[in-house]
């Protein structure tokens, strides 16, 4: 016999909105989903998706949230990537690269939900900590490891709500990258910057 509602534990709920959630966003975009779609894919009420979720915003960066958390967690175990900072900043963004446009839209609400900015910082401390972590050894002892970041994040917001299909593999790209800015901090360290 099939649980009440009342009998499934809160999480187990909400883990299941948010799985709904991802599926409609994936597939129709943040402007073609609405709470009562989520809600109906899930078997509640509209209202009872704004009790776990007060704003559409609120959802949409919990979806967001949960499937990258699942990427990073698979990368972080995968014996081929794990370890490799390089590879790993590689097979995230490709993972990423189909839900382009689910990026953009988090990117343009950003700076109306604070939900979302605060999904979107993670998302973009963690590659930012990839490409660091890639690049650290190669770099001067007294390299502006900050404007690495900062350059190293704009470039990657370019990556992630780009809807311009890449010439060259993404591999190519973040070694390119990498390269380039390697080169730049020792230019820089090089003649005082």
């Amino acid at each position: 016999m099939p649980r009440n509602r009342q009998q499934i534990p809160k999480a187990e709920r909400e883990a299941a909105l948010v799985d709904h959630a991802w599926e409609l966003f994936a597939t129709r975009g943040y402007k073609g989903t609405s709470l009562a779609e989520v809600g109906r894919a899930a078997g509640v009420a509209a209202n009872a998706v704004r009790w776990y979720f007060p704003t559409k915003d609120d959802l949409f960066a919990a979806a967001l949230d949960h499937y990258v958390t699942q990427v990073r967690e698979h990368i972080e175990v995968d014996e081929d990537l794990a370890g490799d900072p390089r590879r790993e900043l590689v097979a995230l963004l490709l993972d990423m690269e189909p839900y382009r446009g689910l990026h953009r839209e988090a990117y343009e609400r950003i700076g109306d939900s604070e939900a979302l900015a605060a999904t979107y910082g993670q998302i973009q401390e963690w590659l930012e900590g990839r490409l660091l972590a890639a690049i650290t050894g190669e770099l001067p002892a007294d390299a502006d490891v900050g404007l690495i970041a900062d350059t190293a994040h704009v470039l990657f917001e370019g990556l992630l709500v780009s809807v311009r299909r890449l010439d060259r593999p993404t591999a190519e790209v973040v070694q390119l990258l990498t390269e380039a800015l390697t080169a730049a901090a020792a230019a820089r360290c090089g003649t005082g910057g």
